[in-house]
């Protein structure tokens, strides 16, 4: 979990080292929703903004519209974040594995995790939407 908030944080670090000039309104929204965030670095976009920070040592990346309206919303996480019916279903049925990182998507129709599991032979990536439905996406073989 530390490496992949660690690679976030420098990933945003990287890409924002350019100075964005952000619209009055989406600054305002954003300071007002996220007071607490941290490491924060803008990207403008073709159509709105992009927005990097951490909260509560959980990496976001946002993306917001002209009018301060959150289009896409991304959350990186361990185990530790999971909703608990999400996480039962992944501890029952892939009972060999642990899980090593969480995507959460949130966009204004749907709420999916990306949830990337392994254990000492394999790495899986599992897709889940909000109520648990799980889908293996791909398996791969370590080493």
């Amino acid at each position: 979990m530390k490496k992949l908030l660690i690679l976030t944080c420098l990933l945003a670090l990287t890409l924002g080292s350019f100075a964005t000039e952000v619209n009055e309104e989406v600054m305002k929204i954003f300071n007002r929703t996220y007071p607490e965030a941290k490491s924060i670095t803008w990207e403008e976009m073709k159509d709105g903004y992009k927005v990097f920070f951490v909260r509560n040592e959980v990496s976001y990346r946002l993306m917001y519209d002209e009018q301060g309206n959150v289009t896409l919303a991304l959350k990186y996480y361990g185990e530790e974040n999971l909703p608990p019916l999400i996480l039962n279903k992944l501890k029952k049925n892939y009972k060999d594995f642990k899980v090593h990182s969480v995507v959460e998507e949130a966009t204004d129709t749907a709420l999916t995790y990306h949830i990337v599991l392994e254990n000492d032979k394999k790495i899986v990536n599992v897709k889940s939407d909000a109520i648990g439905y799980l889908e293996t996406v791909s398996k791969y073989n370590k080493g």
